[in-house]
C-alpha cells in the first residue's frame, strides 16, 4: 500500500487515541478531586493508556512510512513526528511516575514532574494529530470526504479539551506548592498553605484569558477548516459531552449515589453538593444554543466576525465545565463582570492570531474560499 493511502487511516487511529487520552485524563482528574484513591487498572486509566498506545502506534507507523515517501508528501507526515515525540516523552514519564508513587505515595496533584511530562506528551499528541489531519482535510476539501470531516471535527474537539486540560495543569496551585517544596503535603491537605491562595489569586485572570484564547481559536478554526454549517456545533457538542459526563456528570453521580471521601480540592463531598452540580448540567448543555448562532456568525467577516470573537471567548470558558464550575462562574455576582474582560480579550486575541495559526497548521496554503467565507459581511 502506498504511503499516501495510509495517511487517512493512520491519522484516524491517532485522532481516536488523542481523544481517548484527554477523555480518560478528565475522568481520572474527577476521581482524584473526589478523593478516590485509584490503582493502575481503573476504567479511567485504561481509557487513558489505550489512547496513549494508539497515538504511539500511529506516530511510529507514520514516521516509519515517511521514509518511503517523496518530498511533496512530507508536510503531511509532520504531525506524526510531533505526536511520536509526545509519545516518547510519555514512555519515559510512565515508569518514572510509577517510581514516584512507590517512593512518595499517592499524590492527587496535576503539577508534578512526572504528571507534567505526561500532560506535555498528551498536548503534543493532540497537536501532532491536529496538524496532520487538518492538512489532509485542506488537501481533500473539494472531495467532501466524510471521514476526513469527521476526523477534523474530532481532533478540533480534542484540541479544545487539551487546551482546557493544560490550563487546569498550570492553575494547579497545590501541585506547584508540592513540587517546588513550598509547603509540606500535610499542610496542603489541611488547606493551610498560604502560597496556594496567593498562587490561585495570581493565576486566575491569566487562566481565564488562556482558556478563552484556546477555545476561541478552535471555534474560529472549526468554521474555517471544516467548511460546512454545523461544523462548530459538532466540535462544541463533543467538548460538552465529555464535560457533561466525565466531569460534571461523574462528579454529581458519585456524590449523590455512591459517596466519596472528598479532598482538599473538594471538601464538601455531600449529596447536597452533588444535587447542586447536577442542577448545573441542563443549563450547561443549553450552551450549545448560542454555539448554533455562533456557527453562523463565525463564517462571516467584518462586524459579524468581530461579534463572534467577542462572544467566543466567554462562551469557551463556560464550556470548560470543570473550570467554570469550580471557579464559581455558575454563581455570578458583581465580580463576574470583571472576569468577563480577560475572556473577551482572549477571544479577540484568537481572532488576531487566526491567520498565523492557520499558516502554522496548514503550511500557509489556506485557499481564500476555504470554509465558504465571503469577502464582505
Amino acid at each position: 500500500m502506498e504511503a499516501d493511502r495510509l495517511l487517512t487511516p493512520l491519522y484516524g487511529l491517532g485522532v481516536a487515541g488523542a481523544f481517548l487520552q484527554v477523555a480518560g485524563a478528565n475522568w481520572d482528574v474527577s476521581s482524584h478531586i473526589l478523593g478516590i484513591v485509584d490503582s493502575f487498572f481503573t476504567p479511567s486509566h485504561l481509557v487513558l493508556y489505550l489512547g496513549i498506545f494508539l497515538v504511539l502506534l500511529a506516530g511510529f507507523l507514520g514516521v516509519w512510512f515517511e521514509r518511503q515517501t517523496g518530498a511533496k508528501l512530507r508536510p503531511f507526515f509532520t504531525g506524526f513526528r510531533v505526536a511520536f515525540a509526545g509519545s516518547l516523552i510519555q514512555l519515559v514519564a510512565g515508569p518514572l511516575d510509577l517510581w514516584w508513587h512507590s517512593v512518595y505515595g499517592f499524590d492527587p496533584y496535576l503539577f508534578t514532574p512526572t504528571h507534567s511530562m505526561l500532560i506535555v506528551g498528551l498536548a503534543l499528541g493532540g497537536v501532532g494529530m491536529g496538524v496532520g489531519t487538518l492538512r489532509l482535510l485542506q488537501r481533500n476539501n473539494n472531495d467532501g470526504t466524510r471521514l476526513l470531516k469527521f476526523l477534523g471535527a474530532l481532533i478540533l474537539g480534542t484540541l479544545w479539551l487539551d487546551v482546557n486540560f493544560v490550563v487546569l495543569w498550570l492553575a494547579n496551585a497545590q501541585g506547584v506548592a508540592y513540587t517546588f517544596g513550598v509547603c509540606a503535603p500535610q499542610v496542603i491537605s489541611a488547606r493551610s498553605c498560604a502560597f496556594v491562595g496567593a498562587y490561585e489569586g495570581a493565576i486566575y485572570l491569566p487562566a481565564l484569558f488562556l482558556d478563552a484564547l484556546g477555545g476561541a481559536a478552535v471555534i474560529l478554526l472549526a468554521a474555517r477548516t471544516i467548511g460546512r454549517r454545523g461544523a462548530l456545533t459538532s466540535v462544541a457538542a463533543l467538548v460538552v459531552s465529555v464535560n457533561a459526563t466525565a466531569n460534571l456528570g461523574f462528579t454529581a453521580y458519585m456524590l449523590l449515589y455512591v459517596g466519596v471521601p472528598g479532598s482538599f480540592y473538594f471538601a464538601a463531598a455531600t449529596r447536597t453538593a452533588g444535587a447542586e452540580i447536577a442542577s448545573i448540567i441542563p443549563p450547561y448543555l443549553a450552551l450549545l444554543i448560542p454555539v448554533l448562532l455562533l456557527d453562523l456568525l463565525a463564517r462571516r467577516e467584518g462586524r459579524r466576525a468581530l461579534v463572534a470573537s467577542l462572544v467566543a471567548g466567554p462562551l469557551s470558558v463556560f464550556i470548560d465545565g470543570r473550570f467554570s464550575l469550580f471557579s464559581g462562574l455558575w454563581s455570578p455576582d458583581v465580580t463576574t463582570l470583571l472576569y468577563l474582560l480577560p475572556m473577551i480579550i482572549g477571544g479577540l486575541a484568537a481572532r488576531g492570531i487566526k491567520g498565523r495559526l492557520e499558516e502554522a497548521l496548514l503550511s500557509g496554503r489556506v485557499p481564500p474560499a476555504l470554509g465558504g467565507l465571503p469577502e464582505q459581511a
